[in-house]
């Protein structure tokens, strides 16, 4: 049973709770970079795929999927690998479908979720960009990493000015999601470029990731009290993680176990903030692969060395789509036995 809404509140605002809120999230489209105006098709998809997952799995709160929305628009621009035709890239206007399709999403999402607190996921106008530098499945994840790096290198500013313009419209989603529904918040998730000639670049961190980042964060700030950063750390992307501290969510979930910081150590890294996370999302870790009783030590293991003050227990980030649900529902019933 999942735990009372007031008491998942209460731990994401920084209280102590008796019970440990939890919760996972996995994709349902084959393909989450499905582009729902190619393939409106996975829009069914992707909301049949929640109801059933909430029907079966007991989380406490809701972190629904942009599965369908994830190619941003770019318009104006054919190809976004070449910086000629970037420099044609028009801002969208608010009532642009890629805007109104994601406010529709969210209050079908948030039906769906019920009495859930609800986040839905926006992603940095970084990831935004590299993703579209590939054919997702048919390219490896890396190579996005590279032609955006690559691009950069060639002309720094015409990039920065294109994130600039997706951070823009960012806001202009997290605007109309929170003018048109009633979800708690919203879930950004944001990631280092893992090329290596930026990775572990300060310059350019200081420089570009996080002055975009922070404008949308800023923005959703504005319209929104209680959001999560999301530091993805998905399919062993690592990330700086104390270079984070100055972004201002409230909740931070990351990869506890690539960025080498535990719940317990980040939560005082990131000021005493509310930390959500814990458990390795991979294919070869205790989630996926553990008995019951080596699952549920682990959470026994992560509450006592995290406390019970502002801590959510779940994921590094997406659980895998074959993951079996027991083995989430038993990670569940540890965490609310406190």
């Amino acid at each position: 049973m999942t735990l009372a809404r007031e008491e998942v509140i209460a731990a994401l605002n920084n209280q102590e709770t008796g019970k440990i809120p939890i919760s996972f999230w996995r994709h349902f489209a084959v393909d989450e970079f499905t582009n729902v105006f190619q393939e409106p098709a996975v829009l069914q998809t992707n909301l049949g795929g929640h109801q059933k997952y909430y029907n079966a799995v007991d989380v406490d709160f809701a972190k629904t999927m942009l599965d369908g929305y994830f190619a941003y628009p770019f318009r104006g621009v054919d190809d976004p690998r070449s910086l000629t035709n970037l420099q044609r890239l028009r801002p969208l206007n608010q009532d642009d479908p890629w805007i109104t399709g994601q406010v529709e999403l969210a209050q079908q999402q948030q039906q769906i979720a019920g009495k859930r607190p609800t986040f839905i996921t926006m992603f940095s106008p970084m990831l935004l960009f590299k993703w579209a530098l590939i054919k997702h499945y048919a390219e490896p994840l890396l190579l996005a990493d590279q032609r955006f790096t690559d691009l950069y290198e060639q002309d720094p500013s015409l990039v920065f000015q294109v994130l600039e313009v997706i951070a823009d419209d960012q806001i202009k989603v997290v605007q109309a999601i929170m003018a048109n529904t009633t979800v708690d918040g919203i879930y950004y998730s944001t990631q280092s470029i893992q090329d290596s000639r930026l990775r572990d670049d300060t310059q350019f961190f200081k420089q570009v990731m996080e002055p975009i980042d922070l404008k949308v964060q800023e923005g959703i700030n504005q319209v929104s009290r209680l959001n999560i950063l999301h530091i993805c750390g998905f399919d062993g992307a690592t990330n700086h993680l104390e270079w984070f501290t100055n972004y201002p969510l409230q909740v931070v979930n990351w990869a506890t176990g690539i960025d080498g910081y535990s719940l317990g150590e980040g939560k005082k890294l990131f000021g005493d903030r509310p930390v959500m996370g814990g458990f390795d999302n991979s294919t070869t870790g205790i989630l996926y692969r553990g008995t019951k009783e080596q699952i549920q030590t682990e959470v026994k293991r992560l509450i006592d060395e995290a406390g019970h003050r502002g801590i959510i227990l779940g994921a590094d980030c997406t659980v895998p789509r074959d993951i079996s649900y027991e083995r989430l529902n038993w990670a569940i019933e540890a965490a609310h036995q406190g």
